[in-house]
């Protein structure tokens, strides 16, 4: 249920981004007040229901004007802190990036790698994420995982695609256990 709550202030926050015009402007403020909301202390204020709702909704607009959203997302900040409903906000935020990154065509891919890839790597490896999605444009974030051992894990949106030496190697015992019984 909270998802599609999530999905439905998300879908009427990207409409209103639409008509003014604002659509990635407004995906960075919600990451920006979503990473605020994370700080345990502040998160434990807006959130616990032993705080006065009154100090946990004025806290809420406090942190949205401190920050210097656009109006829109104090709005936002303000409803979903009088409707008991801040806990909602990072999904909110990821519903509005999955849903501005098909408005805007594009994908997202994590590639995972035991090192660090080159500049060249990167490039081939976003190509083939390309041609995967179908999409032109690709947003792409790398991350090393020494456990991988060697070789590459791409995600792109949900689907992995696991070229690593630890896979390979799971696999490789997989069948040799099943060979010798």
């Amino acid at each position: 249920m909270t998802g599609r709550l999530a999905k439905r202030y998300a879908r009427a926050l990207l409409e209103l981004a639409r008509e003014d015009g604002n659509l990635a402007a407004w995906g960075e403020e919600l990451e920006r007040i979503v990473a605020a909301f994370e700080e345990p202390r502040l998160r434990l204020l807006v959130l616990s229901p032993v705080i006065d709702a009154a100090a946990r909704i004025r806290t809420a607009k406090s942190v949205a004007a401190a920050l210097g959203v656009s109006t829109a997302i104090a709005n936002l900040i303000g409803l979903l802190a009088e409707r008991d409903r801040l806990v909602l906000l990072p999904e909110i935020a990821r519903w509005y990036d999955l849903l501005l990154d098909d408005e805007l065509g594009r994908a997202r891919v994590t590639i995972r790698s035991a090192t660090a890839l080159s500049a060249a790597e990167r490039t081939q490896l976003v190509d083939v994420a390309r041609r995967l999605t179908q999409r032109e444009q690709v947003v792409a974030t790398t991350e090393v995982d020494p456990e991988l051992l060697g070789g590459v894990v791409l995600d792109v949106g949900g689907t992995v695609y696991d070229g690593s030496l630890k896979t390979q190697l799971a696999r490789l015992t997989k069948e040799m256990a099943e060979d010798g019984a």
